[in-house]
């Protein structure tokens, strides 16, 4: 099950004219090139809860990373991966959902799994103190799959976070991931990660 300790970042405007590629054509290398680059803008301020929206309808996207995690891992496939993410944050009501779409693995014969995980409706709250957000969010559970293996890619959230920047322009998540594989050479195991996602406001 994934686990998702959100932190919420931020760029200027000016970095809204291009936020990240669509990856689904890239190599491991090339999406991790990206990823990198998106990370390096989102380096600054906390944004306090007096300075968030609190109306109005925004979308996030960006690039979404795991990387392989030994303690919960059951499989002989070690994997690491980049994803694109969209996130729509709905400041009226305080909720979220999400898809991640365009896999790219560092896994043999499952270098671009096809497949769209759906994040359902998330919750966050203002109501815990300083400057944390409370927030929880289920994601549905969706399978990946190239060639002969399919993975079931599985995920919850529940956790505090933070927004940063000029009125939360973007988002940092902490992301812990599994792979349960279903089908192929490691059916019946389980393939771990943690990582984060990057987003920012378009």
């Amino acid at each position: 099950m994934l686990f998702l300790s959100l932190l919420f970042g931020s760029c200027g405007a000016d970095d809204n004219e291009s936020n990240t590629q669509d990856i689904a054509t890239f190599t491991y290398q090339e999406a991790k090139e990206e990823y990198e680059i998106l990370k390096d803008r989102l380096d600054v301020a906390l944004t306090r809860i007096d300075e968030l929206p609190t109306s109005g309808v925004a979308i996030y996207t960006g690039m979404h990373s795991g990387e392989f995690f030994a303690r919960d891992n059951t499989s002989e496939s070690k994997i690491d991966y980049f994803a694109n993410v969209e996130l729509t944050v709905d400041f009226d009501s305080q909720t979220l959902t999400a898809q991640i779409t365009n896999f790219t693995t560092n896994l043999e014969n499952f270098e671009n799994p096809e497949g769209e995980i759906l994040v359902g409706t998330g919750v966050f709250r203002f109501d815990t103190g300083g400057d944390e957000i409370g927030f929880s969010m289920p994601v549905r559970v969706g399978n990946l799959t190239q060639g002969n293996k399919i993975a079931v890619f599985d995920a919850s959230a529940e956790n505090k976070g933070r927004f940063f920047g000029n009125g939360g322009q973007s988002m940092w998540l902490r992301v812990s991931s599994t792979f349960n594989w279903i089908q192929g050479s490691d059916a019946g195991t389980t393939s771990a990660t943690v990582g984060h996602m990057y987003a920012v406001m378009e």
